[in-house]
């Protein structure tokens, strides 16, 4: 079973609510206006049975928190009608209204028991702070409390670089979103004090793999055993970016993700195909195009009823 761990989806009607109706950008998603039909004629052209749907940048994070929980709301269930009229094609990871905290936890506990949710997202960062800001302690509380699977994910924050001009806060930003996001779960004790959660990190960690071994000299080691507990998606298309963090997570950590619609016809075809090439055993790329994710969510479980 070939499952995409990695994929986005805009309703307008959400979209509207979060004053985005401009996403996904054109120039840098190619196949934004490709139909649901078309999506899976995409799938199963590659043999991919599911898709993982996620937010991307587009995170419910509004100033009010009525307004926050309301979009919120309407999207985790647009997404859920969407699962539900292609039967087992496409599965959720919820978004939650931050940071606002007691509205996230009250959305998690409405659509966690949903067939179709398998998990939640967040933002790299959310409306400027930190993911290991103390004031978010209740909601991985109640994540470590569900043995969540939580995607990370950019959204176009300036956290490294400023400015407009060459798009540099999505064309280097992000992956180094990842970068941040993840070595400050590791570095702040978020991921050893709750060791339940299962954080999904895109972009093979961004740039995490190549300067691992200055962070943990730097470090001490510190942080080490929290990054080594995440997962990584695949979506990249270099070889040797693939090889680096494999030998740096191991291929065990490794999931196969798309971004789409963040590419044209030819990436999202090769961004499965480029598995293939990296060295690995059968084996372990039948685990990275699907069987671990599948495990993580508990997939047979939800296709079974």
């Amino acid at each position: 079973m070939i499952i995409d761990a990695h994929a986005h989806y805009y309703p307008e009607e959400y979209l509207r609510l979060i004053g985005r109706p401009e996403l996904p950008p054109k120039e840098s998603a190619p196949l934004r206006d490709v139909t649901i039909e078309g999506r899976l004629e995409m799938m199963d052209r590659q043999g991919v049975e599911i898709q993982v749907l996620s937010v991307s940048q587009a995170q419910p994070y509004l100033e009010k928190a009525s307004d926050a929980a309301y979009a919120s709301k309407v999207g985790n269930d647009l997404y859920l009608e969407l699962c539900r009229e292609h039967g087992n094609r496409f599965f959720s990871l919820a978004q939650m209204p931050l940071p606002h905290v007691n509205e996230a936890i009250l959305e998690i506990e409405r659509v966690w028991d949903d067939k179709y949710n398998v998990g939640a997202t967040m933002g790299c960062s959310i409306a400027g702070r930190h993911l290991d800001d103390p004031e978010f302690a209740p909601v991985y509380d109640e994540l470590n409390r569900r043995n969540a699977v939580v995607l990370l994910h950019p959204t176009g924050a300036d956290c490294v670089v400023d400015g407009d001009d060459y798009n540099f806060k999505w064309l280097v930003g992000a992956p180094f979103e990842d970068t941040i996001a993840a070595l400050r779960l590791a570095l702040s004790g978020t991921t050893e004090r709750f060791p339940n959660i299962r954080f999904i990190v895109p972009h093979l960690g961004g740039a995490l793999p190549f300067l691992l071994a200055r962070i943990l000299r730097m470090t001490g080691g510190r942080g080490e055993q929290g990054l080594r507990k995440m997962y990584y998606d695949t979506v990249n298309g270099s070889v040797d970016a693939l090889k680096c963090a494999a030998e740096f997570w191991g291929v065990s950590r490794l999931l196969y993700g798309t971004d789409f619609p963040y590419e044209s016809v030819g990436e999202y075809e090769r961004r499965l195909t480029y598995l293939d090439e990296a060295g690995f055993s059968q084996k372990d790329v039948e685990q990275i195009k699907g069987e671990r994710i599948a495990e993580l969510l508990d997939l047979a479980k939800r296709l079974a009823s």
